[in-house]
């Protein structure tokens, strides 16, 4: 093999500079069996100063990678044998270790009988661009991972995990604990060996928080970046605390590294490493940008999942005081419904007529103060965990029944009748349902005052029981019905008026329903009243 420009009607290799970059012309005689370059196509191959000749001569296919030979074979074989250009991408190991992207755009030339005859083509460095895409797919994936889940010990694992071997050797983070000491929360590398090998060593011989010459804690003490395109044995030598460390420095083999701040509200919380070092690639501007915004968009997940479990346990707090407060609040409602009880037995024995109406409306009052507190209890024990069903097969048109003729004694104004019937028990936690049914009866009489009636309707399909609430009161709007199911939300009526009651109501009957797998909606026309349904399993369900 020799080394030559080729002519320039095949191939004008300055216009080619200009426009794709760092390129390199060949051409393959096939009858002759001869091939020639230019000086640039072997510098693609990591020899700048012609090494493909004299003593250090090589054939450039033993420069490609193991793992893209047989695609170049395959592709040049069906090239040759039945297409008239050859496009493939493909890498190469240079001399010293180091991998590059390589495209191939080339013209087949053929004789009369369509033999491939000769091959003339051009190789054009694509590492740049492949470094380009590969970068924008791990910040992709990084977003994805970031956003999948609170839990940001988990997702930065994921970060690290992801980064290898697309765009680092290592990658590596590295967090602050309260006690401000440096923990490793996750390292990544292609061989397992090697992970196993890094995290024992993290443990022998932990970075110190202290030790200013070091690159890791500039990052978590004084929020810099630290950036090294190229690592030299000087540098190294410069950095290592002794011999013993000079050593392992040396067998990383680093030859770039990065290493990113975690910062949040302007303080360093962890920091995020990229290295190469098998591979000898070296890391560009371009590089630090991408890992300055996957430090960026980590900072923001943590911030975030810090913020939210804050939010919980505020939550938490604000549930356990409701359901404490609630307790002691039913102890002297029941009190007071029980001496109310008794001071109006005893006027209606008296003939004090004047009065038991006050203390009938009286009594009224109390009951509705008691439906509130247990409504505040039944949310608090739901947002705990702590809402108890007692579960058993029983008849839900019995149960519609009863309820009915509960409400219907509250309610003068207005005729409550049931339509239809069920053949078939249900299961479940007949007191949790006949809570449902009680909840949307007297929200069909609250949001119903010029009406006089309320249908309630019973039926069944195959698999599951049907009860629907019809009222003919001020309706519901669509807009209104997005959020009718969600806490504290009260529907306002004509005039934007707005009806007594916490809003918790129905967001703790769809619970309920939702807890016995069954559903339950809203049919609403402003003005012309609503239609609540809800469905529940005649058969016994397994609960989530």
């Amino acid at each position: 093999m020799s080394s030559s420009h080729l002519e320039q009607n095949h191939i004008d290799q300055d216009e080619f500079i200009q426009k794709a970059g760092k390129i390199g012309t060949f051409e393959w005689d096939l009858v002759k069996g001869i091939s020639t370059w230019s000086k640039g196509f072997e510098a693609l191959y990591g020899f700048p100063n012609g090494g493909f000749k004299g003593k250090n001569s090589v054939e450039w296919s033993k420069l490609l990678h193991p793992e893209d030979k047989k695609k170049v074979a395959d592709a040049t074989a069906y090239g040759l044998k039945h297409e008239n250009e050859l496009n493939i991408e493909f890498r190469v190991i240079w001399p010293d270790k180091s991998v590059h992207h390589l495209m191939t755009r080339a013209k087949i030339v053929r004789n009369a009988k369509k033999k491939a005859i000769r091959v003339i083509g051009v190789n054009i460095d694509i590492t740049e661009r492949k470094q380009v895409e590969s970068n924008l797919s791990y910040l992709a994936q990084v977003s994805k991972v970031l956003s999948s889940s609170l839990d940001y010990n988990k997702t930065l694992k994921a970060v690290a995990d992801l980064g290898v071997p697309e765009i680092a050797d290592w990658c590596a983070v590295d967090m602050l604990t309260a006690d401000n000491q440096i923990h490793r929360l996750a390292v990544a590398h292609i061989d397992p060996k090697k992970v196993k090998w890094a995290i024992e060593l993290n443990k022998k011989d932990p970075p110190d928080i202290n030790d200013e010459t070091n690159g890791l804690t500039k990052v978590l003490t004084k929020g810099e970046t630290q950036f090294y395109p190229v690592i030299t044995d000087e540098m190294l030598v410069a950095s290592a605390r002794d011999e013993e460390h000079l050593k392992l420095a040396r067998k990383l083999q680093l030859s770039s590294v990065m290493m990113l701040p975690i910062i949040i509200q302007d303080k360093p919380v962890g920091a995020i490493s990229f290295i190469y070092s098998e591979s000898g690639r070296k890391y560009t501007q371009a590089d630090l940008t991408v890992a300055q915004e996957v430090a960026a968009r980590a900072a923001l997940a943590i911030h975030n999942a810090r913020l939210f479990t804050e939010s919980q346990k505020a939550v938490s707090v604000r549930d356990e005081f409701i359901s404490v407060a609630s307790h002691e609040l039913k102890t002297p409602v029941t009190s007071l419904k029980m001496y109310t009880q008794v001071i109006l037995e005893q006027m209606k024995r008296k003939g004090e007529d004047q009065m038991i109406i006050p203390l009938k409306k009286m009594e009224t009052q109390i009951n509705k103060l008691t439906l509130l507190i247990d409504d505040l209890l039944n949310i608090s024990k739901l947002q705990l965990g702590k809402l108890e069903f007692h579960e058993e097969f029983f008849d839900l048109q019995e149960v519609v029944v009863d309820t009915i003729e509960s409400v219907q004694a509250s309610s003068i104004q207005h005729k409550i009748t049931i339509k239809g019937t069920l053949t078939k028990k249900v299961w479940g936690d007949k007191y949790r349902i006949a809570q449902v049914i009680t909840n949307l009866l007297t929200n069909a009489i609250k949001y119903s005052p010029e009406a006089h009636k309320v249908v309630v309707h019973v039926g069944e399909t195959k698999h599951n029981a049907e009860i629907t609430v019809q009222d003919y009161g001020i309706g519901i709007t669509k807009e209104q019905q997005k959020k009718i199911f969600t806490r504290f939300y009260r529907v306002s009526g004509p005039e934007a008026r707005t009806f007594p009651g916490l809003g918790i109501g129905l967001y703790i009957s769809s619970e309920i329903v939702r807890r016995h797998h069954g559903k339950i909606d809203v049919k609403s026309i402003k003005g012309k009243g609503s239609k609540f349904c809800f469905t529940m399993p005649f058969t016994k369900q397994t609960h989530e």
